[in-house]
């Protein structure tokens, strides 16, 4: 049974960043279970190769992290699995860290690497336990330094608090608990590597959610998952939902996400095709229920212009957007939705939208999409910019500005050079492309 096209670009749009018309029409002829499993199906990745410029010492951290940030921007617009990419920047904004604490390129690739191989696949358990000695996050959560003599329980409190349960399903004794449990995963400062310490370990009975015992770390998270697993489910599905589709889901949604997950063994590519056929993924209320991030609306732009990142240089304007790779702003990650709509952000967005189209239109390397609006119609141009960024069902006051405003341009003296790129700039500036 075919699927609505609108429906198809949603999909694409949420698990991606944005869908070509080629590929919607080609998708549309399917069925819905069909046309998810496409979606979910990772096996076509491109391998992943290190920046090679990330660890060299001759190299200065800035330009390595800039090297990785042009390169994740540039696959992000490119691969032919979206949801990849999608999935890790999930992870970076949930099990956070930040390139401003850790500073050390080569563990946030290294943390990277962990967040994409394990974006999709099960179990959560394994990855949990994993994420918690990466060396990035065994730094910027401070178990570098969590010592018997001296429990540190910022790792401890957010793996409750931010990863696995939500404020309300602990206790301030298992926090303490919890950091003495932990203490001794520590960090090695001559090899660079996670290292636990025996020796800095608190090898005494703690009470852990009302058992005592001489608890170590890993049996921390086995624990969460062993009697709170039904919480750990319905609040990580909670954060899929909210990412994926709208904020305050109802919670037979969640319920049912939860069971999902639970009974596929912690599998996350289950729980994403259960979410994926929801038909509250498709209501109204879903399709209006996401503002792109600034990382999703530059992918999208990079996408459309079919332009290397290192080109346009985002990283210009990504702070003024808001969001910058690797660097939530606290261990709570990225906000959604109205945290990103804001005037400041607005003239970021713009400074960007008039960059990109004065170096497209570079004589020595002119790629312009515009570039021939003098010979276009209003109503071709407007077309043209729906086309570039996936926009299927424009609002009608969007075509009506863009066609109003070519119309005007037109009639004015001398605007061969002005029209394609002040076209530009608005339609990067247009609400609809605003919208995931």
């Amino acid at each position: 049974m075919p699927t609505d096209a609108n429906d198809v670009a949603h999909l694409l749009r949420r698990a991606g960043f944005v869908g070509t018309p080629s590929q919607i029409t080609s998708l549309a002829a399917l069925d819905l279970p069909t046309i998810v499993g496409q979606v979910l199906d990772s096996s076509g990745n491109p391998a992943v190769t290190m920046p090679p410029s990330i660890g060299n010492v001759a190299v200065e951290k800035y330009v390595q992290f800039m090297d990785l940030w042009h390169w994740w921007f540039d696959r992000m617009a490119s691969t032919p699995t979206p949801i990849v990419e999608k999935m890790t920047l999930f992870w970076q904004g949930h099990f956070t860290t930040s390139l401003s604490k850790v500073y050390e390129p080569d563990h946030i690739w290294q943390q990277h690497v962990l967040y994409r191989n394990s974006a999709l696949t099960g179990d959560f358990r394994a990855f949990a336990q994993a994420m918690a000695i990466e060396p990035a996050m065994v730094l910027y959560l401070d178990n570098a330094d969590n010592h018997k003599s001296s429990p540190n329980q910022n790792f401890a409190r957010e793996l409750m608090e931010l990863f696995l349960l939500g404020v309300g399903n602990y206790t301030e004794a298992d926090v303490v608990a919890s950091a003495a449990a932990w203490t001794g995963y520590s960090y090695n400062w001559d090899t660079r590597h996670y290292e636990y310490k025996p020796d800095w370990h608190d090898n005494g009975n703690k009470t852990f959610f009302g058992t005592t015992k001489n608890w170590n770390g890993p049996q921390i998270i086995d624990e969460i998952f062993a009697s709170k697993g039904t919480i750990v489910a319905n609040y990580l599905c909670r954060k899929l939902w909210e990412f994926f589709a709208y904020q305050a889901p109802e919670q037979p949604i969640l319920d049912a996400l939860a069971s999902t997950f639970i009974s596929s063994g912690w599998n996350v590519r289950s729980v994403l095709s259960a979410l994926f056929q929801r038909p509250e993924f498709y209501s109204a209320k879903a399709k209006q229920g996401r503002v792109r991030s600034p990382i999703e609306y530059v992918v999208t732009v990079l996408k459309g212009l079919q332009v290397p990142s290192a080109d346009v240089h985002p990283e210009w304007f990504l702070s003024g957007m808001g969001q910058e790779p690797f660097d939530p702003p606290d261990v709570s990650g990225w906000k959604l939705n109205r945290y990103w709509v804001s005037t400041s952000m607005l003239y970021a967005k713009a400074g960007f939208a008039e960059n990109a189209s004065w170096t497209l239109a570079d004589k020595s390397n002119p790629r312009h999409p515009f570039a021939n609006a003098a010979t276009m119609t209003p109503t071709q141009l407007a077309d043209r910019a729906f086309q570039l960024f996936g926009i299927t069902s424009p609002m009608p006051a969007t075509r009506t500005v863009l066609q109003n405003w070519a119309t005007a341009q037109k009639a004015a003296p001398y605007q061969e050079w002005v029209q394609p790129h002040d076209f530009m700039i608005l339609s990067l500036l247009m609400p609809d492309l605003m919208m995931a």
